[in-house]
């Protein structure tokens, strides 16, 4: 291919850059394009006399103007940029802690309790809350070990409320997800994959259960526990198990009864890596003021 001239409209367009005024070429004429500095003294109301650089540029002087207040509004100019910048990730960090706790399934009666507005009562309970605060405190630690979290014992306790206080923190002060669910709920959306028109495979159902960085898995023992929901509640926490998620499974059963009901593989992999058991053995709060 041949190469194309330039048009006479392209080279008008072109910029040439000058020669030096001392070139041999240039024939010592000053170039239009050059600029000249000097100092000039301007008397600033905040900072007073000052010696400033001034340049010129083409025919022009450029506006002599104090140095220091120049700097200083540079200075506060980069600190409203970095103040909107703070602002807009504040924005953006509260819409997302929003949307995953709107995502958490966290019941309503649930919703906004805090570990910090658990009434500890007896010595027992404020041991409870204590563990569960250090939990809550230290799961970026737990996520990496996958350390999980047993609460079991006697009815109206406040397992729930701490298990969901912990969920929350989790998603207000760590930035992770966390998600609540009846071990009942649990068992039906796996089941539901039985049917013949499910479009969802039992192995998906199950997948979506090892998603959270936090699953709480409540009522542990008020289903049958019949052998199909043994090896269902098996391969959630299992799953969960060997991806390093942190379970916590609430139950009103004892440690005894709950291990005969989850079966001994659940509890074993709960308690790995620093696995945490809290028994709620105080009397229950419900129908007291």
């Amino acid at each position: 291919m041949l190469d194309q001239q330039p048009s006479k409209e392209d080279l008008n367009n072109r910029i040439t850059i000058p020669e030096p005024k001392d070139s041999k070429l240039s024939g010592g004429r000053v170039s239009p394009f050059e600029i000249e500095e000097r100092t000039d003294q301007v008397n600033c109301p905040v900072h007073g006399l000052r010696e400033v650089k001034n340049l010129k540029l083409f025919a022009d002087w450029g506006n002599s103007v104090c140095d220091l207040c120049t700097e200083e509004r540079k200075i506060k100019d980069d600190q409203t940029m970095e103040l909107s910048r703070a602002s807009e990730e504040k924005v953006r960090r509260d819409r997302a802690i929003r949307n995953k706790l709107d995502r958490s399934a966290i019941p309503p009666r649930f919703d906004g309790r805090t570990l910090d507005d658990f009434a500890a009562d007896t010595p027992s309970a404020a041991a409870g809350l204590l563990t569960c605060r250090q939990y809550a405190a230290e799961f970026l630690d737990r996520l990496r070990r996958g350390s999980s979290l047993i609460l079991c014992g006697n009815a109206g306790t406040g397992k729930t409320h701490l298990a969901c206080g912990i969920a929350q923190d989790v998603i207000s002060k760590h930035e992770k997800s966390a998600i609540y669910s009846t071990v009942g709920r649990a068992f039906r959306k796996v089941k539901d994959t039985y049917r013949r028109d499910s479009r969802v495979s039992e192995e998906d159902a199950i997948s979506f259960f090892a998603v959270p960085d936090l699953l709480v898995i409540d009522e542990i023992g008020v289903q049958y526990g019949s052998e199909t929901e043994k090896n269902i509640l098996f391969e959630i926490v299992n799953e969960r198990y060997e991806a390093l998620k942190p379970t916590i499974l609430i139950s009103n059963l004892a440690i005894a009864p709950l291990t005969e009901y989850a079966g001994e593989r659940v509890i074993d992999r709960m308690k790995e890596n620093g696995g945490k058991l809290i028994v709620f053995d105080w009397k229950s709060h419900r129908g007291t003021a």
